[in-house]
């Protein structure tokens, strides 16, 4: 099942965001979601990138030339990635962020963690943690990194079936949208066997290669880049696909790694 990202988001209702603000009035330990030591009864999201696959080249009018690709974030683990924002009030532009952990008895903890979250009405309209995903583009042979990805903003709800045999995965979205611009609080995650899309039409979604010669490039996905989110694997956040460039085309050589 996939819920197309062109159409608007859902909008968070009131009572949703008044919800979102009472954890404010819990104590929360000062401490990083990723420096966390998970408890035996955490159900914890693992999060994944799709392989990739599908690869063009736009010509821009002001004569770039940018590598674009669809990009899927999964969780593949037994529990949700679920991510809270929270500012004072309207007038602050960003959001601190904390993840709701839960466990196998029917509770959470929730922790803080370094990302953050920001509004843009550039098209999308809702609210995005920044880097959550990180695009880089190496050359076939080594060397330094020759292109990183455009985008920063990232939201992820359910809209994306990836695995619904897996234990606790919804039949149907749960996550649904990423709130609004006067939202004081904002919940946004990926129920187990589910996961969000980005179209390579999407703005930003692609590598500016302009002025790279032609050949083999290895294009790496990464969910989770900084490390900020408590999941129950870390080796396999990566998805890497072996391209050849020559002009406008683009040829899949290798698939190395991806969910």
């Amino acid at each position: 099942m996939f819920l197309d990202r062109f159409h608007t988001r859902a909008k968070a209702c009131g009572a949703l965001a008044m919800a979102l603000l009472a954890p404010l009035l819990v104590v929360i330990l000062p401490t990083s979601a990723a420096g966390t030591q998970a408890d035996q009864t955490d159900a914890l999201p693992d999060l994944r990138m799709r392989r990739m696959t599908s690869f063009s080249i736009e010509s821009t009018t002001d004569d770039r030339k940018l590598l674009r690709f669809p990009t899927v974030i999964v969780n593949a683990g037994s529990g949700r990635f679920d991510v809270r924002g929270y500012r004072p009030s309207t007038s602050v532009s960003t959001m601190t962020t904390r993840q709701r952990i839960y466990d196998t008895e029917g509770g959470h903890r929730s922790v803080a963690t370094d990302a953050v979250m920001y509004f843009a009405g550039d098209g999308h309209s809702h609210w995005h943690v920044m880097d959550l995903n990180r695009y880089s583009l190496y050359r076939v042979g080594g060397g330094p990194r020759v292109g990183t990805g455009a985008k920063h903003g990232f939201c992820f709800y359910d809209n994306t079936t990836y695995n619904l045999a897996l234990p606790g995965a919804p039949s149907s979205p749960y996550y649904r949208g990423c709130g609004d611009s006067d939202n004081l609080g904002v919940m946004m995650g990926l129920s187990g066997g589910w996961g969000d899309t980005y179209s390579a039409s999407l703005r930003d979604q692609y590598i500016d290669v302009t002025g790279l010669s032609d050949g083999d490039y290895r294009l790496a996905a990464e969910a989770d880049a900084s490390n900020w989110f408590l999941e129950s694997k870390k080796y396999n956040n990566k998805a890497v696909t072996v391209i050849r460039i020559a002009g406008s085309n683009v040829t899949v050589l290798r698939v190395k790694s991806g969910a």
